[in-house]
C-alpha cells in the first residue's frame, strides 16, 4: 500500500505525521473524532498550518501499524474531494444509486452520440437501455409506485418500441431527479 503521509516522530504510544492531504481536507474537527473513536486511540490533534497529525494511543489496545493503515486508507481516497462536501452525509444506499445513475447517464450520453453511426441499433443503445431498467428497478422499494418506473411504462406506450432509447432517456431523467430528491432528503435526517 503506497504512503500518503510521512512519520514525522514515533514514540510508543504517540505518532506525529506530516499528511500533505491535509491541506485539501478542512473538516479537521470531525476527522480527529473519526479517528479518535478508533478503539485504543486516546487523543487526536490536527495542525492544519504545518498539515500534521499527531495520534495519542494504548500501544497495548491499538498496534502503530494498525494506526497508520487506518490514516493510509482515509488520506487515499483523497482524489474524489470534490465530491466529498456533497457525498459525506448521504446514506450508502443513496450513493450507490447516484453513481449508478451516473454510469447510466454516461452510456446514455456515448449511445446518443454514437446513434445513426454504424447499424443500428448498436451495442451502446442496448447498453444504455439495459442500464437504465437496471438503474430504475433496483432504486427503492416500492417499484410500481415509483415516479420512474410510471414515466418508462408511460413513455413506452406514446413513444413506442422504436424510440427506445427516448424511453430510456426520459425515464432515467425522472430516475436522476427522483435520487437527487432523496439525497436531500438523506442528508437531513443523517
Amino acid at each position: 500500500m503506497e504512503a500518503n503521509y510521512r512519520i514525522a516522530h514515533s514514540i510508543p504510544g504517540r505518532v506525529r505525521l506530516v499528511v500533505q492531504a491535509l491541506s485539501d481536507k478542512t473538516d479537521y474537527i470531525n476527522i480527529e473524532k473519526m479517528f479518535s473513536a478508533l478503539k485504543g486511540v486516546k487523543k487526536v490533534r490536527i495542525e492544519p498550518i504545518i498539515q500534521s497529525m499527531m495520534i495519542e494511543y494504548e500501544p497495548k489496545i491499538v498496534n502503530r501499524s494498525v494506526i497508520l493503515r487506518y490514516i493510509s486508507l482515509f488520506f487515499k481516497q483523497t482524489q474524489f474531494d470534490p465530491l466529498d462536501r456533497f457525498m459525506v452525509q448521504v446514506k450508502p444506499d443513496s450513493r450507490k444509486d447516484f453513481l449508478r445513475s451516473l454510469c447510466t447517464g454516461f452510456l446514455l450520453l456515448i449511445a446518443y452520440l454514437r446513434k445513426g453511426v454504424g447499424p443500428s441499433p448498436n451495442i451502446f443503445e442496448y447498453a444504455a437501455v439495459i442500464s437504465t431498467a437496471y438503474t430504475v428497478l433496483s432504486h427503492g422499494e416500492n417499484k410500481l409506485r415509483h415516479p420512474d418506473v410510471l414515466t418508462g411504462m408511460i413513455s413506452m406506450f406514446s413513444l413506442g418500441t422504436n424510440n427506445i432509447l427516448q424511453v430510456a432517456m426520459f425515464t432515467w431523467a425522472v430516475n436522476a431527479l427522483e435520487i437527487f430528491h432523496d439525497m436531500r432528503r438523506s442528508r437531513r435526517f443523517l
